[in-house]
């Protein structure tokens, strides 16, 4: 496990965005709180995520997107849920819409079966720098363990995973963060009956 300061975040960007795409996993600052990242199209690192969490492998694990482009390119929308969306991104929501992917076989296992999907661009420069760079969704869950407080500090969830035999393989410490909630919930998968899952 390799922690860096997100000060010194560019002299291993290359290495980081690199073992992300290879599958690796990483805790990286986000809008709300710490998250726990993953290649989504990869099997390998979306069991790591789940392990790491200690999460229910039949949760689904939002994906992260650095532009409303960005999410078209991977996921058929209505025009009714772009316009949703544009108007509250980037922010501090996780929009539940249908799993229309345009190219299913890229994903995960843990993608195949879903009928929907949360998607979020948050409202955080290095997030969606790092979503951008990458070029492709990120798997992102709250870095915390399942049944856990969140973490707005990376020694919180260090301390959460002490006695753990599953840990990421980078973290990206920004010291602490604000203490903003997890992201709102709202479900517009049906754009005609829009509901508001968690605030």
């Amino acid at each position: 496990m390799k922690m860096t300061n997100i000060v010194d975040y560019p002299k291993f960007r290359t290495e980081i965005v690199k073992a992300i795409r290879n599958g690796e996993t990483a805790v990286l600052p986000f809008d709300t709180v710490y998250g726990l990242a993953a290649n989504p199209f990869c099997d390998d690192s979306m069991d790591r995520l789940y392990k790491i969490k200690g999460r229910n492998f039949n949760k689904p694990v939002a994906l992260i997107f650095a532009s409303i482009e960005m999410l078209k390119k991977f996921i058929s929308i209505s025009s009714d849920q772009e316009k949703f969306i544009c108007q509250r991104t980037p922010g501090e929501y996780t929009f539940i819409i249908p799993w229309r992917i345009r190219d299913k076989k890229k994903f995960s296992k843990h993608y195949q079966k879903l009928e929907k999907i949360g998607a979020r661009i948050p409202n955080y420069k290095f997030i969606l720098d790092f979503a951008k760079e990458i070029d492709q969704p990120i798997a992102a869950t709250s870095a915390n363990v399942s049944g856990n407080d969140n973490c707005w500090n990376v020694d919180d969830f260090l301390e959460q995973i002490n006695n753990s035999n599953f840990k990421p393989d980078f973290i990206i410490d920004a010291g602490e963060l604000s203490k903003n909630p997890p992201s709102e919930i709202i479900d517009i998968s049906d754009i005609n009956n829009i509901e508001t899952l968690r605030k």
